[in-house]
């Protein structure tokens, strides 16, 4: 049998082994590819940018933009392998970029400090202003008479703020980079110089509107206005004086205030004479002396006691003297007379008798006035009498008719009244004396007509010689005798009369209301020796609004309707009610009495 040579046996050996590691190798190269990418990934995760932005050494976030390859991102963020492109832009830094070549492991930039961007900022102020300010949120300055400032500043918003005495602005300016930044203030401000002629006057410096500015003495001066049109009103004493000023920019005007004043000079015979104008105005006593009047047309009222009022009417013209002399007037004597004599005609002889007494003041003793007077009264005698005769008064008129009589004897029409009136005096003495008995009848029926409880009781009646006066102060004394009355009403109704109500009060013995008693007295003079007296009691109880309430339970209700304790609305009265009514009457009736000096029992109506 043949046996393989050695080269065949040693190709298949080898065969034999890269056929069994080829697997193992593949295996390992899989394993060494697995690790290495773990390893990537590992190393990835620690491969991040770290970094800090500031802007001249402040806070940069959030206006700072950063981008990594166009990107944005922040610190700390993970970033790929390789080379890329950095950059950090501030709307107010310079932009920051760079290239760099990131491999693995933390890339820490540290603090990138923008550098603030600048610009120039001119401002021209013309006329220089005496405060200049200007502020934005890195740069602020004040600036005192400043024409102005020519400086480098961050750029930004800024407000600048210019103020003269009389004028001020504010504007806001836009600093930007790349170009410098120009602005200008030019007001138009003029001044004024004001004199017045009158060196103690005071003044008001104000706006076209009348919007105060400045209160001045003169002579005055004001500084920095805008150009246009402005008031001066000046006072001097009573007088006021406005005037316009126009100010041009970059002159000093001129204005001069002159008050134009002229004198009266007033005098009268007799002096003493107090001068007034229309307006009310006190200006002394004559002789006088008015200085300080405007140009015009013045008219002066002179006025004396015991004198007519003189009217002065006076022109006064500038820097000038204007006189007035007069002799006054006494009152008008003739005048009063006058008024008097019309009055007389008119048949007014109350009017005529009070003309006739100011022309006598006027002239004491005067033998026509005191004449016109004394027919005045007779006249008025005479008038008055018919009138008292046309109201039935012939009693009264006959005592008119007696003063005509005195000082017209033979007056045939006072004569024949006087026949007349006598004729009829019975007639009116007659009815006086019946009006007279009912007085008191009359009184207590007014007294109680808006009662309407009132005819439920009786009405008493008394009669007394005694003065009806001394009778009604005797029976109020009574009343007021404890256990007293209270007066309600207290007045005379009708002559000769007077009316008394008076009431009185009942309560529980846990003081609540039992009802009360009202009572009405009428006292009149019936005749000269006869005095009548009327009065009636108006009883009322208290009855519980709710029956079955505790308080009535226990005879001591809080709420109560009061109910007239009359047989007409109660029925059958109990001995309690009746002996009540019966008190009240007996009570009243015996301080009636004992005011008066009786002692019978009253008779009842």
């Amino acid at each position: 049998m043949a046996t393989p040579n050695a080269s065949t046996s040693s190709e298949s050996q080898m065969q034999y082994w890269r056929r069994v590691l080829r697997p193992l190798v593949w295996w390992s190269l899989l394993a060494l590819v697995l690790f290495g990418i773990h390893q990537h990934q590992l190393a990835m995760e620690k491969t991040r940018l770290n970094f800090t932005v500031t802007l001249a050494g402040q806070a940069a976030y959030p206006e700072a933009t950063v981008t990594f390859d166009g990107q944005p991102i922040i610190s700390g963020q993970k970033i790929p392998l390789g080379t890329h492109q950095f950059s950090i832009t501030h709307p107010k830094g310079e932009t920051y970029a760079t290239n760099f070549f990131i491999w693995y492991g933390a890339h820490n930039l540290g603090t990138i400090d923008l550098k603030r961007t600048m610009s120039v900022l001119a401002v021209t102020v013309n006329p220089p202003t005496p405060m200049l300010y200007i502020h934005g949120p890195e740069f602020n300055v004040t600036l005192t008479n400043s024409p102005g400032l020519t400086s480098s500043v961050p750029t930004d918003q800024y407000v600048i703020l210019s103020r003269y005495a009389h004028w001020s602005r504010s504007d806001d300016v836009s600093v930007t980079r790349g170009a410098p930044t120009s602005w200008q203030i030019a007001p138009h401000l003029g001044a004024a110089q004001i004199t017045c002629n009158e060196a103690d006057a005071t003044g008001q410096f104000m706006q076209a509107d009348g919007q105060l500015i400045e209160s001045v003495n003169f002579p005055y001066s004001i500084w920095e206005l805008p150009e246009g049109t402005y008031q001066v009103k000046a006072q001097h004493h009573r007088d006021e004086l406005t005037q316009t000023v126009t100010i041009a920019a970059g002159t000093t005007n001129q204005l001069a205030l002159e008050f134009l004043y002229g004198t009266a000079v007033l005098e009268t015979e007799p002096p003493g004479a107090a001068v007034r104008t229309s307006d009310g105005r006190y200006w002394g006593m004559t002789p006088l002396t008015v200085n300080e009047l405007k140009p015009g047309d013045w008219i002066f009222m002179l006025q004396h006691d015991g004198y007519e009022t003189v009217a002065a009417p006076l022109t006064i013209t500038a820097y000038q003297s204007s006189s007035f002399h007069t002799n006054l007037i006494s009152v008008n004597y003739t005048g009063s007379m006058k008024k008097a004599r019309q009055a007389m005609d008119d048949e007014n002889y109350d009017a005529a008798l009070k003309s006739v007494g100011e022309a006598l003041i006027a002239k004491p003793g005067d033998a026509e006035a005191s004449a016109l007077q004394q027919n005045a009264t007779g006249l008025g005698s005479l008038q008055r009498a018919k009138q008292l005769g046309l109201q039935g008064d012939f009693i009264g008129g006959q005592n008119k008719l007696a003063t005509t009589l005195q000082i017209f004897p033979d007056n045939t029409e006072a004569k024949a009244l006087v026949a007349e009136y006598k004729r009829r005096e019975p007639e009116q003495r007659e009815k006086l004396r019946l009006e007279r008995l009912e007085h008191g009848n009359l009184a207590f029926k007014n007294a109680l007509r808006y009662n309407s409880d009132a005819d439920l009781f009786p009405s008493h009646e008394f009669k007394t010689t005694k003065p009806v006066d001394q009778v009604y102060t005797a029976i109020l004394y009574a009343l007021k005798i404890p256990p007293s009355f209270q007066i309600t009403k207290n007045f005379s109704p009708l002559p000769e009369t007077y009316q008394i109500e008076f009431r009185q009060d009942f309560s529980t013995y846990l003081a609540t209301s039992a009802g009360y008693r009202n009572g009405v007295i009428v006292c009149a003079q019936t005749k000269d020796d006869e005095t009548q007296i009327l009065f009636k009691l108006l009883e009322y109880k208290a009855e519980a609004q709710i029956k079955f309430s505790i308080g009535n339970l226990i005879g001591t209700p809080m709420a109560v309707n009061y109910v007239p304790i009359s047989p007409a609305r109660l029925g059958q009265l109990s001995d309690k009610l009746q002996a009540r009514l019966t008190e009240g009457v007996s009570n009243v009736t015996a301080r009636i009495q004992g005011a008066i000096g009786q002692t019978p029992p009253p008779s009842t109506q």
